[in-house]
């Protein structure tokens, strides 16, 4: 039964390679301006990729970074689907990404240097540190659960500002 905060459940399933990125990327950007409708914060419609709002920007890079890592470390050189759920409210966005590749332990990948700028191994920090809760249960199927709450009333009176200065325009 869908609760009364529930705005949907978005499903997508492309295959797992960095090619079909984008296209998962704009659904996740999708489904943030949803959530920010549902969370007073104004939507509007977009045909293009619009990262304006840091709630946005955050899941939106969160989700790529874990979808790279599934790509390049979890498929390797092989194929298969990364199946995307999306649980949108006006309380925030759950994310559950399931692959069938190479588990691995969450708990066992080091904190990177970030005084030596490394270039690469930065995937799980800045997911980690764009979003609220990040959770890995290694498979088959790998599950990966990425949340971002709502955001903060600053942000969606200053959203929700910009949206009438635009409708009055």
């Amino acid at each position: 039964m869908k609760e009364v905060n529930d705005v949907g459940t978005i499903r997508l399933t492309v295959p797992g390679r960095l090619e079909y990125r984008d296209v998962a990327v704009r659904a996740v950007a999708a489904a943030c301006r949803l959530a920010r409708g549902a969370m007073g914060a104004g939507w509007t419609p977009s045909e293009g990729l619009d990262l304006s709002s840091d709630f946005d920007a955050k899941l939106v890079s969160a989700f790529s970074e874990i979808f790279n890592n599934i790509v390049l470390h979890s498929y390797g050189l092989r194929h298969g689907d990364i199946e995307t759920v999306m649980w949108v409210s006006k309380d925030g966005i759950t994310l559950q990404m399931t692959d069938s590749g190479t588990p691995f332990h969450l708990e066992e990948v080091p904190e990177p240097a970030l005084d030596t700028l490394p270039d690469h191994g930065l995937g799980i920090h800045i997911a980690k540190s764009f979003i609220d809760e990040l959770s890995y249960e290694p498979g088959p199927p790998n599950v990966w659960r990425l949340t971002k709450y709502a955001i903060p009333a600053s942000e969606q009176a200053s959203a929700a500002a910009a949206s009438h200065a635009e409708s009055d325009a």
